[in-house]
């Protein structure tokens, strides 16, 4: 059944297209190790919009029953309303092998900010979602942490250690998972920056990195660059790498987002700052 729905894995919308290859080279590896820690806590997921054609997008598990995504993958901004299911697959090696099972998500939570957005600024800020399981996965009992990074660690980050982002692209074999590392290039209050190489799915991947010898979650990624015909560089057909110098970036772990992802039901001076779209 998972095979034949996953022959529709299609884009939607433009805003999931924005990711690239920087140059000189493709440097993604294929994970196969997917029922060991920690790439069996990223998620494949599968999104319907409502005409039984799966699309993916990739998340991690943070906890128990709580999957890490991109807003973009829980709410199209071009149809102005969420998936009517999603289908979280963690761990999973390749078209037919699903390791641990799939459930569907019982809810699912972006930022109001980012649905309410007067910028583009403001919504990229914003691109991160949680997802909520109706039951654990049998066999997973370890986590990837979420954690606030200070920008001396990300200073750190940028001198050596390097970042991990980990998902499922749209142009390699359905199912099978990739990952790449680079130092981290440049960061702000809200945004990482990196040449880690991504492709269309790899959205809500975790960017991880080791922080006092332990891995730890520290940002999401969500966004990258296009080339002059408005393509992800180097992730279709006809397309050349993206220029060196070029960054792909994510949604930076702050508190505020830590927060937010432990209890997407809390109110903040009387209104919750997570709105409920599944």
């Amino acid at each position: 059944m998972h095979a034949a729905l996953d022959l529709f894995d299609v884009p939607l919308d433009a805003d999931e297209r924005d990711y690239a290859l920087v140059g000189p080279g493709d440097n993604r590896v294929h994970e196969n190790r997917t029922e060991r820690f920690p790439y069996n806590t990223i998620c494949h997921l599968g999104r319907d919009f409502g005409d039984n054609l799966w699309r993916g997008c990739s998340g991690a598990l943070i906890g128990p029953r709580r999957v890490l995504t991109a807003a973009h993958c829980l709410y199209s901004l071009r149809l102005r309303r969420p998936p009517v299911r999603v289908r979280v697959a963690p761990g999973r090696a390749d078209r037919d092998r699903f390791p641990f099972g799939t459930l569907l998500a019982a809810e699912g939570y972006v930022p109001r900010r980012f649905i309410e957005a007067r910028s583009a600024a403001e919504r990229q800020a914003n691109d991160y979602g949680l997802l909520v399981l109706p039951r654990p996965f049998p066999g997973i009992s370890r986590f990837l942490p979420v954690r606030v990074p200070t920008d001396e660690e990300l200073k750190q980050l940028k001198a050596g250690a390097p970042l991990t982002v980990a998902g499922y692209p749209a142009d390699r074999p359905v199912g099978s998972l990739w990952r790449h590392s680079e130092r981290l290039s440049r960061f702000t209050p809200q945004r990482l920056l990196y040449t880690v190489d991504t492709c269309p799915g790899h959205s809500g991947s975790p960017v991880w990195a080791t922080l006092a010898g332990r891995p730890a979650v520290v940002g999401i990624h969500t966004s990258g660059i296009l080339d002059e015909r408005g393509r992800s560089y180097g992730c279709a057909k006809g397309t050349v790498l993206a220029p060196p110098g070029m960054l792909n970036s994510g949604v930076r772990v702050t508190a505020n987002v830590a927060a937010n992802l432990r209890d997407p039901r809390r109110v903040v001076q009387g209104r919750s700052p997570m709105i409920r779209v599944l």
